[in-house]
């Protein structure tokens, strides 16, 4: 269960638009390293639709993952709103494994199973919760008066994040979402909820 954050009982209300990149070019690319693959055409496309969904949405700073798929995907709705794209580190993506592995999606369902599995050099799914979360609280404090917030990242570090939030979430949850997906979190200035999202009226209605 996820406790309130310390010393943070009076805060302004804060709105986290957490979006998983949209499509990008395929893992081994030879023209790309893993950081840097960039968006398909069709993954471009659907960065620009979502800016155009934020036309009417007031943004307070939009955040992202140093990988070029996750700026990408933010950089045209932090344009459209004259904004920067600030960068996290530790909103990049988990690494399951050091190396090419033909079955890692049974690698990545163990992993579910066990939040402590991890492979050589790699990083277990507990840690990669903990560093997911510690950016929330963050964002917390780098934003004390409230506002909205448009952070990109990765498929696996957001389904951490939502499992934090909401136990339920999990493999089959991960394999479902879709590029981009888009998640509403809102922190009340006692705790973070989970609101909105792909899946989640779903997940709302299973646990229901």
């Amino acid at each position: 269960m996820q406790q309130p954050v310390p010393g943070l009982e009076r805060l302004g209300r804060l709105d986290v638009l957490l979006v998983r990149h949209a499509e990008p070019e395929p893992v081994g690319h030879p023209d790309y390293a893993e950081d840097e693959r960039p968006l398909t055409d069709a993954g471009r496309s659907a960065a620009n639709e979502l800016a155009e969904q934020f036309d009417a949405v007031t943004l307070s700073a939009v955040y992202s993952s140093p990988y070029t798929r996750a700026v990408e995907t933010v950089k045209p709705t932090a344009d459209r709103h004259s904004l920067e794209v600030l960068i996290l580190t530790d909103l990049r993506e988990r690494r399951l494994t050091m190396k090419s592995l033909p079955n890692w999606r049974e690698h990545l369902e163990l992993s579910w199973q066990d939040h402590e599995y991890t492979l050589e050099g790699a990083e277990s799914g507990s840690a990669a919760q903990r560093r997911a979360l510690g950016v929330l609280n963050l964002l917390r404090v780098r934003h004390p008066d409230g506002g909205r917030l448009l952070v990109g990242s990765h498929g696996n570090l957001i389904a951490l994040i939502l499992h934090a939030l909401e136990p339920t979430v999990g493999f089959d949850f991960h394999l479902a979402m879709p590029m981009p997906a888009l998640y509403w979190l809102e922190h009340d200035g006692l705790r973070w909820r989970l609101m909105a999202g792909h899946g989640v009226d779903r997940l709302a209605s299973a646990s229901g």
